[in-house]
């Protein structure tokens, strides 16, 4: 780390997420200075959004490996993960994770989890991929 500032970057390999939320942990409770629930929160978005980002690197021909940027300060965490895929799926497009029957389906459940756990979430299909910028605040 250098500066409050971490950069790694992982073949898309499910894993290394445990690998990739630990250091990220590490750094949120040195840099941050996050413990408890916020730490929790950090741990599942970080997994929520390499996941999600090595699934779609596997999804796409020749994507291979995931970025991330993690940046801290006193109580926030900006994370960044991008990956090579074909981008995310319009917002209109997502489930109603309001509706009862949703709890009968397994998965998508990783982006309206960082929304709800992050401070800000910002979701960006690129040419070269997706980018998901998450900021998680000792605000909650």
């Amino acid at each position: 780390m250098h500066d409050g500032v971490i950069e790694i970057e992982i073949p898309s390999q499910y894993d290394l997420v445990a690998v990739v939320r630990m250091v990220i942990a590490t750094a949120a409770a040195d840099g941050a200075g996050f413990d408890g629930d916020r730490l929790d929160d950090l741990r599942i978005v970080t997994s929520e959004a390499v996941t999600n980002a090595i699934e779609a690197n596997q999804a796409t021909p020749g994507a291979s490996t995931v970025f991330l940027r993690c940046e801290t300060s006193p109580g926030l965490v900006r994370l960044q993960v991008s990956d090579q895929g074909p981008g995310i799926t319009p917002r209109a497009e997502l489930p109603d994770m309001e509706d009862p029957s949703r709890l009968d389906i397994e998965g998508g459940f990783g982006i309206p989890l960082m929304q709800r756990l992050s401070s800000v979430s910002r979701f960006r299909s690129t040419p070269k991929g997706t980018i998901v910028d998450l900021e998680i605040g000792d605000d909650r």
